[in-house]
């Protein structure tokens, strides 16, 4: 039994070391500057066809970016639209989104990036189903580790914002999506029958569904953070606007085929 345990933990630390060191060689963006690295070597020495290639294959990826980013978003967005209020809620799940606690330590103010709605919006379902359970789920998911969990930022959101600690949980250990919704259900023990919101961003959203399916946890979804409109178009000036949205589109849909392939997701 403890070497089942011994084998599980080191195949976990290894696929988190893996997603991450892949995610920096396979982000659009990140091809992008290597692009325009080689580029500028390749006329430095003086080699203009490789030059050449290469810049055409960058001015490739723009034009992908300009042409598909915004559809595909909208496209995997639109799986799981918000649904109207539940008529009783049992708890309230919400899933971490990268925040840095030991910036808050030092500034005396939480962090903001593109998830940070999502705290709001478990605040705001807390408030509605003020007898719900609002669990806050994120460790840190930083390659090498942090000493203060995502959880710090939430707590501090959450005092700021007036939410009841005495139906809070805080879940400090998770990494990734997987051990998120993992971790939160063996410290929540769910029963049957009882109605769950899943609060993360509207594009993280298939994946995290994907996940609480197989790990037969029954979830309605509550997307926030929507990066798209229903009449949204691409804007070819805003480059760095398409660039970071087909970015995280190729980080879902590559997070959802691996955690499938793996057995981590439905």
């Amino acid at each position: 039994m403890l070497v089942s345990v011994r084998i599980l933990c080191r195949y976990a630390v290894m696929f988190f070391v893996f997603s991450k060191m892949f995610w920096m060689l396979g982000a659009p963006s990140h091809w992008l500057v290597f692009l325009v690295i080689g580029t500028a070597l390749g006329l430095l020495l003086r080699w203009y066809r490789a030059a050449k290639f290469l810049a055409v294959a960058a001015v490739a990826i723009l034009v992908v970016a300009w042409l598909t980013a915004v559809p595909l978003a909208r496209a995997w967005e639109e799986r799981y639209p918000r649904p109207a209020w539940p008529p009783h809620v049992d708890g309230i799940l919400v899933l971490g989104s990268g925040f840095n606690s030991a910036l808050l330590r030092v500034r005396g103010a939480p962090q903001s990036n593109d998830g940070a709605y999502r705290l709001e919006a478990g605040v705001a379902a807390s408030h509605h189903y003020p007898n719900a359970r609002l669990v806050f789920s994120g460790g840190s998911g930083v390659l090498g580790g942090s000493l203060l969990p995502e959880a710090e930022t939430a707590r501090f959101v959450f005092n700021e914002l007036g939410q009841d600690p005495g139906h809070r949980v805080l879940e400090t250990r998770s990494r990734n999506t997987y051990e998120n919704i993992l971790f939160s259900k063996d410290l929540v023990k769910p029963k049957p029958g009882e109605v769950w919101l899943l609060a993360t961003s509207a594009m993280h959203m298939p994946r995290a569904m994907a996940i609480a399916r197989k790990l037969n946890w029954e979830m309605t979804p509550w997307p926030s953070d929507f990066a798209t409109a229903p009449d949204s178009g691409s804007n070819f000036l805003d480059l760095t606007a398409n660039v970071g949205l087909l970015d995280y589109v190729v980080h879902e849909w590559i997070g959802l085929t691996v955690y499938r392939m793996t057995g981590k997701a439905a």
